[in-house]
């Protein structure tokens, strides 16, 4: 028997929530896990993780555009320094006292200057739930994705109309309009990365896991080699510790495009 798509529009609000509400499905209660990436990352200075020359790894937190920081994003930072990889965590206002149109100015912003900044051998860049998004749409971007040797999305929403009738959206202040000119999968062509490795742990909801594939597809069909998983024993919180972990899927994608 066909299982029915979900379809937002005329799901309880409760469902919709549901399915784009990440910690009703993980292994562990959110707290631990936003208490685990700032104990990590506290230990590590941003500036000593970058070097002028080396393959660098750029990374957008999540949060749902209103919670996190570069601070707290960090906990890749061991696994940079034992693969000679620079680490930058990108920076930006998040709600409500930034809209997402400013985030996502920030970050090409950033991106650019970073890169710029550091002259890497090679450049991947990455985020994960929202911070996937944001990455979707900076490389979006043509001086940017011309300069990128990949890309890894992890668990990212791309099509952001359903969180419009969740109470995520209550300091987000989206409507649909503004929703669909933010959703990277219903904008016209415009630059694509060469490479791109979209990933979502088995540990997430349905929704989660049908944009990953769906965003994959949609770069394909704009040309870019592309590559969709769904990492076993992984949920949304924790699939970004194998950002640079020798071993996994991930990982071994991600230093491999690092020429590592």
């Amino acid at each position: 028997m066909t299982q029915t798509p979900f379809d937002w529009r005329t799901a309880p609000p409760d469902d919709v929530a549901h399915q784009y509400t990440p910690a009703q499905h993980s292994k562990r209660p959110l707290p631990e896990y936003l208490e685990e990436y700032h104990h990590i990352s506290s230990q590590y200075d941003p500036a000593s993780l970058v070097k002028v020359g080396e393959p660098l790894l750029i990374y957008i937190h999540g949060g749902y555009w209103q919670r996190l920081s570069a601070a707290d994003s960090l906990f890749n930072a061991a696994d940079a320094l034992i693969e000679n990889v620079s680490l930058h965590a990108v920076e930006y206002t998040i709600a409500p006292e930034g809209t997402i149109e400013e985030m996502v100015d920030e970050c090409i912003t950033d991106v650019l200057q970073t890169i710029d900044r550091l002259s890497p051998s090679h450049v991947v860049l990455s985020g994960c739930s929202v911070g996937a998004h944001l990455s979707a749409m900076c490389a979006r971007d043509p001086r940017i994705a011309s300069q990128l040797d990949g890309v890894v999305l992890l668990s990212g929403i791309y099509d952001i109309r359903p969180l419009v009738v969740t109470p995520i959206n209550t300091p987000l202040h989206l409507d649909e309009a503004r929703a669909t000119a933010l959703s990277p999968i219903l904008l016209p062509g415009a630059a694509v990365p060469s490479h791109a490795l979209l990933a979502v742990g088995r540990h997430e909801s349905n929704e989660f896991i049908r944009q990953n594939s769906a965003y994959c597809d949609h770069l394909r069909e704009q040309g870019a080699e592309t590559h969709a998983v769904v990492v076993d024993d992984r949920d949304h919180f924790d699939l970004p510790y194998d950002l640079l972990r020798r071993g996994t899927i991930v990982g071994n994608w991600t230093l491999a495009r690092l020429g590592r």
